[in-house]
């Protein structure tokens, strides 16, 4: 008879774990915090590139262990692993209101999620977070918001390692918050009226994002010092949000580099 872990001793072991998967995902996780990593997996195509983890493996007696496709495909429960898995101890979202109370620099950009619901959506908005600089992310604890999941760290290609997660109970009091710290919040929407190629910008800010389907909520919205759209020619209507969100965050970080950039 084989003995089960109890439930409440799996959930533990689900909630100190985490699978991460994918080359860049994992090269950046072990360059950033490898006394998290507990084991590794990967395939022999692999192995010699993986030399620096599996000593690493070694002198700290972490399992390793080269497997076949098959294996890899089940340890990660994807297929676009890469040859690559770790298992690692989770650094969970720090509270927002440290990151509110220290503020931004002087022109820094923050970006904040209003309940995206897509996985790889959250993944793609915090790599182009990282490739942009941004000084930190804040989702929300509500209804319908994707959480970090392994799928999630994959897509964001190793920046859940760069760029801090803050988390909130409430987002629309959280822009409050940072409203009175005299941080200009802006809300992505597609049926707003102006361009973000027309409006005065002001640094530091908080850039909104809203849901796939819904966009922003009204509460968020209220919010918001302004609202713009990323404007179109063609006969597609809106953007997927992480293509929308490397737009507006490169137009931002253009305007906050050129002269014309509002203090």
């Amino acid at each position: 008879m084989t003995n089960q872990p109890a439930p409440l001793e799996s959930k533990r072991l689900k909630d100190s774990e985490f699978t991460l998967y994918g080359w860049n995902t994992c090269m950046q996780f072990f360059k950033t915090r490898p006394d998290d990593l507990c084991r590794l997996f990967y395939s022999k195509k692999r192995s010699s590139a993986l030399g620096s983890v599996k000593k690493w493996c070694a002198a700290k007696k972490l399992p390793y262990r080269e497997l076949d496709l098959e294996s890899l495909n089940k340890v990660a429960s994807a297929t676009h692993h890469e040859g690559v898995v770790m298992v690692v101890r989770p650094v969970s979202p720090s509270s927002v209101h440290p990151f509110i109370k220290s503020g931004l620099g002087s022109k820094g950009i923050g970006v904040a999620l209003d309940c995206i619901g897509n996985t790889h959506n959250l993944g793609a908005i915090l790599r182009t977070c990282a490739f942009f600089g941004v000084e930190g992310m804040v989702i929300s604890d509500q209804e319908g918001q994707a959480r970090l999941t392994s799928s999630a760290a994959r897509t964001a290609e190793g920046a859940m390692e760069i760029t801090p997660i803050y988390k909130c109970t409430d987002l629309a009091s959280a822009l409050r918050d940072f409203m009175s710290k005299k941080i200009y919040v802006i809300g992505a929407d597609l049926n707003a009226k102006q361009s973000i190629y027309d409006i005065e910008i002001r640094f530091p800010c908080v850039v909104v994002f809203g849901n796939e389907q819904d966009g922003l909520s009204l509460n968020v919205k209220k919010r918001c010092d302004q609202v713009v759209r990323v404007p179109g020619v063609g006969k597609i209507q809106s953007l997927n949000v992480s293509v929308a969100a490397g737009v507006i965050l490169s137009e931002l970080v253009r305007n906050r580099n050129t002269k014309n950039g509002a203090q």
